[in-house]
């Protein structure tokens, strides 16, 4: 396995004097939701809401050879809509971590640090994780490692449906929702075929800009 030598890379620590966050789980979140998190101090996981659909919770977007792309993962609810988001299951009848993979390799293969980060991410990606909760808690912590954040990340001990200790965007950074972040262009795969998409999810960020990703990130502004 490509082993990455994070030595190399200065770690880069949260704006000093900013606030708590809190979240939802997300699938390879999208750059509007790491560059929040790159902002706080502290971030709190939303780990006892019940699960909701459509939103990035079970899906993220790639920039692939026909545009935006979803990748939606398959999960079974065995409360039905009062099942809470530790409690959802991947779905396993069919080989979606295949077909999700395959798409990201056609998406990146010419990117200029799929090579560099796909044998760290591939190891957590296709690990044996049962519950949907678990699988994101895991990608969500090597993205932490490979875009070099040091905010301290936990989950949440109880539901609250009005934090007043914390700025709540579990429900505002959302597919149908408009983003909040103004991104500066960066040069994506298809750049000469489609003008540049913004807000994809991190792997768009770590696969054409590798280690300056984080730098990236704090380079951000928001409406």
């Amino acid at each position: 396995m490509f082993a990455l030598n994070l030595a190399n890379y200065i770690f880069i620590k949260p704006i000093k004097n900013m606030s708590k966050i809190l979240l939802s789980t997300s699938y390879f979140p999208p750059i509007e939701y790491m560059a929040k998190i790159i902002e706080a101090d502290e971030v709190i996981i939303e780990a006892h809401e019940n699960f909701q659909k459509q939103s990035y919770r079970n899906r993220c977007y790639i920039a692939g050879p026909n545009g935006k792309q979803m990748l939606n993962i398959p999960i079974v609810k065995p409360q039905g809509n009062h099942t809470t988001i530790q409690e959802v299951l991947l779905s396993t009848p069919f080989n979606w971590k295949e077909q999700h993979w395959n798409s990201i390799e056609t998406a990146y293969n010419s990117s200029p640090f799929l090579l560099y980060y796909e044998d760290e991410i591939k190891e957590v990606f296709f690990d044996n994780h049962k519950t949907l909760w678990d699988f994101n808690w895991a990608l969500l912590n090597l993205s932490k490692e490979l875009l070099q954040i040091e905010t301290l990340f936990t989950p949440s001990d109880k539901y609250i449906s009005k934090p007043e200790s914390s700025i709540d965007l579990r429900n505002k950074i959302h597919p149908k929702k408009p983003s909040t972040l103004v991104q500066e262009p960066y040069i994506q795969v298809f750049s000469s075929k489609y003008d540049f998409i913004p807000n994809l999810s991190l792997l768009d960020l770590l696969f054409n800009l590798g280690p300056e990703s984080g730098i990236y990130l704090r380079k951000k502004q928001h409406k």
